[in-house]
């Protein structure tokens, strides 16, 4: 045992400090550590760091050891995958993201004759939070900024950002990519007789309603107003227009209870697939496709369905 085992700044420090020789035993070992882990510095001196601890990678730690006592200069030694060198558990009791304590590792040769190192242990596990936190916050925030305030449903941005990537995508598998377009019929009826927030919970109702008929593969987006725009992966125009039918009558059927009264309201959709050549290698054709045959529908009588050939 090295006389620094009972070194008062080498117990009071506060982060660990384990020594060790080129065969990787352990010749020191800090109060810190006894609290830390909760082994005593008696039951483990003398013993080999890899043997106690077998997810040390040994090889990777025998590497480090022999540049710090040719180099005699401090290293980092990363602690990837883990984050740790010694699996430590967090003592952190308030929204504990890491269940173990994240840890900088130093090493610096020790005893340059005797081929001893000294590996400093730092507990950075509130750092390590605070980013993890911030990542957490900052993805938040992406997403609400995709999100339509209102329904929370994705909004038109978003829509032309994933929706290139779906083209992209699309096109390498060959599959394909319908449009559909709807719009509430008479919604500034709706607006006049019953007020803009039953209006806002018909736009909401219908955002919800939506969310039936799309795999996670697809995205609705509301465009603005009262139109929404479904994009379907892998969806063929008979397939696309089945599906514009359901929602047509699935919201012909619906009620909102108001004071006022049941309020029911109808929707006027247009269908388009993509086609490379007849829209020119652009998505924003079929959707200006699609808003024609929307268009159609609603001149025609409205609550209905009309799909772009």
């Amino acid at each position: 045992m090295l006389p620094i085992n009972n070194d008062i700044i080498f117990n009071t420090i506060d982060n660990g400090i384990i020594i060790l020789d080129e065969e990787l035993n352990i010749l020191a070992w800090n109060r810190w550590l006894e609290l830390k882990t909760h082994i005593k510095k008696d039951d483990i001196i003398n013993k080999n760091i890899c043997e106690q601890f077998p997810y040390i990678k040994k090889d990777k730690l025998k590497r480090k050891i022999k540049s710090a006592l040719v180099t005699a200069n401090p290293s980092f030694y990363s602690v990837d995958p883990h984050k740790f060198l010694i699996k430590i558990q967090s003592n952190s009791i308030v929204d504990k993201v890491y269940k173990f304590m994240r840890q900088d590792i130093t090493l610096v040769a020790y005893d340059l004759e005797k081929k001893y190192v000294c590996l400093y242990i730092y507990d950075n596990t509130k750092f390590y939070e605070t980013s993890a936190k911030l990542e957490e916050l900052n993805e938040e925030l992406q997403e609400l900024s995709n999100r339509d305030p209102l329904t929370h449903s994705y909004n038109r941005r978003y829509f032309s950002d994933v929706s290139q990537k779906m083209l992209n995508l699309a096109s390498r598998a060959n599959h394909s990519l319908s449009v559909i377009i709807l719009d509430i019929d008479n919604f500034k009826t709706i607006n006049d007789n019953y007020g803009h927030s039953v209006g806002d919970n018909v736009i909401i109702t219908l955002a919800r309603s939506l969310e039936e008929y799309v795999r996670t593969s697809d995205v609705i987006s509301r465009f603005g107003g009262e139109e929404f725009v479904i994009l379907l992966y892998n969806v063929s125009l008979n397939n696309g227009k089945k599906i514009a039918e359901k929602i047509r009558k699935n919201i012909e059927n619906l009620k909102i209870e108001t004071k006022q009264g049941d309020v029911e309201f109808t929707l006027s959709l247009g269908v388009a697939q993509y086609d490379k050549e007849q829209d020119y290698n652009n998505l924003e054709h079929t959707i200006t496709r699609a808003d024609k045959a929307l268009y159609l529908a609603k001149s025609g009588g409205k609550n209905q369905v009309i799909i772009s050939e």
